[in-house]
């Protein structure tokens, strides 16, 4: 039952990611690694919303029923996806790429190196207690007290909670926290009939597989060289700080890295092929990142810059941003938009919707975050390795890849420089706390920036329908 509840909800996210992927105009063939990767985080989303649906019509928790449920939604993409493999407008490769020379035997390295990082992280996730402290908190907290209680029981404040007489209520210091990743914790053991910490918290290290898969088969859909393509999963899975949140899973962060980091690595991938669905999946998969933690509106707003930059010329860019600059001086640059609530700044708090708001507080923390990026061990190389892959393309003047890539750096140092430079928020860096858990959520979109350049630099630009070919 434990390998049928790890796998039905991946199995349905692949199936619709097949369907989605089956709409692209520059493709016939869909990318088995990315849709497998891509799917695992849809589907637990999907599985995640089914429980608390269910729910809420008919008041009990029931595995039956979801299960029931995601089996319905597996037939029903199914079938859509058989209707398009029908009409000969889909067929689905799962080929492995051929490796010759030299290459074959650095690659076979490569490889076995993932499988040893894998294969530790998982023995420690099954084997060691529930270590993580915003796990045992509040994310598994809030899914064992539902277990246990067989109700999605309320979690409020303090205040609240004192001033309640309902025994079924709850309070923990973070209780507005989504309640998405708790949910995914939640689904294991219900099928499993008793609670486990081991297994309530192992889909936190299928996500690292699944973003394996992503970032693997977003390369390929590039024609970018098999070597390359293993070379950029071996630096993301040899992170060190990825590498503990697989070995002792709980933390959101991680699956908003599958949100938000394989969000921005579609934008990217599309900014190279223009591939509209890419377009799609990306702002997709930013867009759910907002149930899974609250940073995920702050990413979804660097989203949706980052295509605006994309799509709009360098003239109009300039007028908008110095229509928003007027705004800012003038007062008026703080909207109330539905759904997501109040964005702007005003009376100096910049307004993030339902990321909350910063308020300025200008302080130096460059020493702390240049120890973080540079000097501590969390990252290994991997910031020198972009550091000096981005000042080569500057310096080589490879237009063609330099705008996406460029965009998607300063956009973020920007987010970084808000946060961290003109807000409260600085004090974070210096435990080298928040401040790392921010870059993992967007860690596999950094890999891919690097893989970018590598290939801006040292090979022929990439085109969509290579992956026609394979």
């Amino acid at each position: 039952m434990l390998i049928f509840a790890y796998l039905l909800p991946w199995i349905t996210g692949t199936i619709w990611l097949v369907w989605l992927e089956s709409f692209s105009a520059q493709r016939l063939q869909v990318n088995l690694p990315r849709a497998l990767g891509y799917g695992f985080f849809l589907g637990y989303f999907l599985c995640s919303t089914a429980i608390w649906l269910l729910y809420t019509m008919f008041g009990q928790l029931s595995a039956t029923m979801v299960s029931g449920l995601l089996l319905l939604l597996s037939v029903l993409g199914f079938f859509l996806s058989w209707r398009k493999h029908h009409h000969g407008q889909l067929t689905i490769s799962g080929k492995a790429t051929d490796i010759k020379g030299w290459d074959r035997w650095l690659a076979l390295l490569l490889l076995t190196l993932i499988i040893i990082h894998l294969a530790a992280a998982a023995y420690d996730a099954y084997s060691r207690p529930l270590l993580p402290w915003d796990a045992w908190t509040t994310w598994t907290y809030r899914a064992k007290i539902w277990f246990l209680s067989q109700e999605l029981s309320p979690f409020v404040s303090t205040d609240a909670w004192l001033n309640t007489t309902n025994p079924g209520v709850y309070t923990i210091p973070a209780h507005n926290y989504p309640a998405i990743v708790s949910l995914m914790q939640l689904w294991p053991v219900m099928l499993h009939g008793q609670w486990n910490d081991a297994l309530a918290i192992f889909p936190g290290l299928l996500a690292g597989v699944a973003l394996v898969l992503a970032l693997y088969g977003q390369g390929r859909s590039l024609g970018w060289p098999p070597l390359l393509l293993i070379a950029g999963v071996y630096l993301l899975i040899s992170i060190p700080l990825l590498d503990t949140h697989l070995a002792l899973p709980g933390y959101a962060d991680l699956w908003l890295g599958g949100f938000a980091g394989l969000g921005f690595i579609a934008l990217l991938q599309w900014s190279q092929s223009r591939d509209r669905t890419q377009l799609l999946i990306g702002l997709l998969f930013l867009g759910l990142g907002i149930f899974v933690k609250r940073e995920g509106s702050l990413w979804l707003m660097m989203g949706l810059l980052f295509v605006t930059v994309q799509v709009l010329s360098w003239k109009l860019l300039l007028a908008m941003t110095a229509s928003m600059a007027l705004a800012i001086l003038s007062g008026y640059s703080l909207v109330d938009l539905p759904w997501l609530g109040q964005i702007g700044y005003a009376d100096s708090t910049f307004y993030l919707s339902r990321l909350g708001t910063i308020t300025l507080r200008p302080q130096d923390v460059s020493s702390a975050i240049i120890t973080n990026l540079f000097s501590n061990s969390n990252w290994n190389l991997l910031y020198f390795y972009l550091c000096a892959s981005l000042l080569l393309v500057l310096l080589r003047g490879k237009q063609g890849a330099k705008c996406p890539m460029m965009s998607f750096i300063l956009l973020l140092t920007a987010v970084i420089t808000t946060v961290f430079f003109l807000s409260a928020e600085g004090e974070w860096v210096k435990d080298s706390t928040a401040f790392g858990r921010l870059l993992l959520q967007v860690l596999p979109a950094l890999i891919f920036v690097l893989q970018l350049n590598w290939q801006a630099l040292f090979r022929q630009p990439a085109t969509a329908q290579a992956d026609e070919k394979r």
